[in-house]
Order: structure tokens, then sequence, then C-alpha cells
């Protein structure tokens, strides 16, 4: 008998099919991947896209009165949200309010009837729609005296986070705040 160690026609057939089969589930694992990477960046896209549609902008001035002690006592100021933008929640918006001489914040939340020491009041407003705007009132602020600053933060339930950061000038007693 003789020994034949080549390959036949039917054994290469099987590898190469074989190596076809593997590479056709390689690429379509490869591929899948590459779609599902596609997939999640576009949806990173779309989320910060809503993100930024959904800010919330200070109009106008800051006006401010003040206490018998000459410490501001209420703020007031008007936010509003552009015309293509998504409508606010105003009842799930926290505003932090931080001063030159108190490090840690106070925080206001919504309120319906009016301004408290921990509630802001937007004329009892709980949507912000396209478009409009809202005055918002803070009160019993405590805070600084002229020549100090404060600091306020708009945290809406989804969009991006509004900083306003102002000094009373010397001599301030009430009005608008530069």
């Amino acid at each position: 008998m003789r020994k034949n160690s080549a390959f036949s026609g039917l054994e290469g057939a099987i590898v190469l099919i074989a190596f076809v089969v593997v590479a056709s589930v390689f690429s379509y694992v490869v591929l899948g991947a590459g779609f599902f990477a596609a997939d999640k960046s576009q949806t990173s896209v779309h989320e910060g896209v809503k993100t930024a549609q959904a800010s919330v902008y200070q109009e106008g001035g800051i006006y401010g009165t003040l206490d018998v002690n000459g410490q501001l006592d209420k703020l007031m100021f008007t936010i509003y949200i552009a015309e293509s933008s998504l409508e606010q929640d105003l009842e799930g918006m926290t505003i932090s309010y931080t001063q030159s001489d108190i490090n840690n914040p106070r925080e206001y939340t919504w309120g319906a009837t009016g301004p408290s020491g921990t509630e802001f009041y937007s004329g009892g407003m709980s949507i912000l729609y396209p478009g409009k705007n809202v005055k918002i009132e803070l009160d019993q602020v405590q805070g600084p005296k002229s020549g100090g600053w404060f600091a306020i933060e708009i945290r809406p339930k989804r969009g991006s986070t509004l900083f306003i950061k102002r000094w009373l000038g010397s001599g301030y007693d009430g009005g608008l705040i530069i």
C-alpha cells in the first residue's frame, strides 16, 4: 500500500468552505459592532441637541431690594427659553443662591403661592413654554451688603445650568443690580 499524504479536492473544498464561513461570521460581528457604535453616537448627538434646546436664559436685569439693615432681601429676574427649545417644568427646577459672606448655598424650589425663604415664585406658572418668559422672585435671601457679591445657579430638570454672578456696588440702595 502506498501512503498518500496530499489533500484531495474534497478536503480542500471543505477547508475553503470552513474559512469562508468563519470569515463571514467575523465580518457580520464587525459590521454589527459598527452599526451599534454608529447608533450609540447618533443617540448621543440627539441627546446633546435636546440638552442645548432645553437651556434657560436670563433676560434683562436683576433687581433687588434691601432690608432695614442694608442687606439684600429680595431678588427679581426674568428667565426665558428660545422659540425652538423644549418646554421647562418649573416645578422640577432648583435655584441655588450663594453670597460672599456665607459658604453654604441656599436652595430654592418652586412655590405655587409666593416666594419664601425656601421657595421661588414664578407668578403661579409651573410650565415655561418655548418663546415665553417668566419673572422669578427670591425672598429672604439675607444677602450681602454693598460691596459684596452673590451668585445664582438655576438648575432645570432637563437642560444645562444657568449661572449668574453679580456684585453690589458701593452705595447700592436697591433697584437694578449691574
